[in-house]
């Protein structure tokens, strides 16, 4: 299947193209990218799109599924690439990056379980993580999960019937336990409940160019972070608005 989407962004032109596959790997455990180095799997297969999963059936919506690392399709380590991939259904994780900044580049979710990209055990805040073009869609919950320290840049990305497109982690017991700086450049979403959840009181930014919002949901919610598990307190939203935003800051 291939479907086309061109979205009018402020004066740019957002096309998502959600890749014709040819064929489906099944994966027993997730594939490691070493720091530094890049995983391209339009060239890994001959320059085809391929599906990776890892087998998982009956998931239904993972509303009560919890997964980590090991459920995951990909491991990215620092400075590591992943590019050109599609991640379909039959996955709890879908792609993990480990340790301080990585890239992910036109990868396209067909339907997200539990996460689809989560940063994760960074604790360097120069850290830089970049998630360039693509697409997701079907997530429950998150879409990227930001548990690192540092700064996520999304640009050109697309995103559909989901929870969040990204959420600073509010409750983590453990690791890095301060602020989070969210940029968003050219996004869309569409049937997004909230497109970014981030922590006042850890002095979480999250800035806004070029976004649209439709079919209902927030944009900006602030919550008050803790380091216990529990469930933090939604305070709030900022940035509020249907249509295109052109620019906005959430603090």
């Amino acid at each position: 299947m291939k479907f086309i989407l061109i979205a009018l962004l402020a004066g740019a032109c957002l096309t998502v193209t959600w890749p014709t596959v040819s064929k489906t790997v099944t994966l027993s455990a997730p594939i490691t990218v070493k720091a530094g180095q890049t995983y391209d799997g339009f060239k890994e297969y001959s320059n085809k799109w391929v599906r990776f999963e890892r087998g998982k059936s009956g998931l239904g919506d993972c509303t009560s599924v919890e997964g980590g690392k090991a459920d995951a399709c990909f491991l990215l380590y620092k400075g590591a690439t992943l590019k050109n991939v599609v991640l379909g259904a039959k996955s709890i994780e879908h792609v993990h990056c480990e340790e301080d900044g990585c890239t992910v580049e036109n990868v396209y979710w067909e339907d997200v379980c539990e996460d689809a990209l989560t940063f994760e055990n960074g604790s360097s805040t120069s850290a830089k993580f970049y998630v360039k073009g693509g697409a997701a869609q079907n997530g429950s919950d998150k879409i990227i999960q930001f548990n690192s320290a540092g700064t996520v840049y999304v640009s050109n990305f697309y995103c559909a019937n989901s929870g969040k497109l990204i959420r600073a982690c509010g409750n983590c017991k453990k690791g890095y336990q301060g602020k989070r700086t969210i940029n968003l450049t050219n996004v869309e979403v569409y049937k997004v409940s909230t497109l970014a959840g981030y922590n006042s009181n850890y002095g979480d930014t999250v800035t806004l160019k070029n976004v649209k919002v439709s079919g209902g949901g927030h944009v900006c919610r602030a919550f008050q972070g803790r380091n216990d598990g529990k469930e933090p307190t939604a305070i709030g939203y900022q940035c509020e608005a249907s249509g295109t935003i052109s620019s906005c800051t959430c603090s």
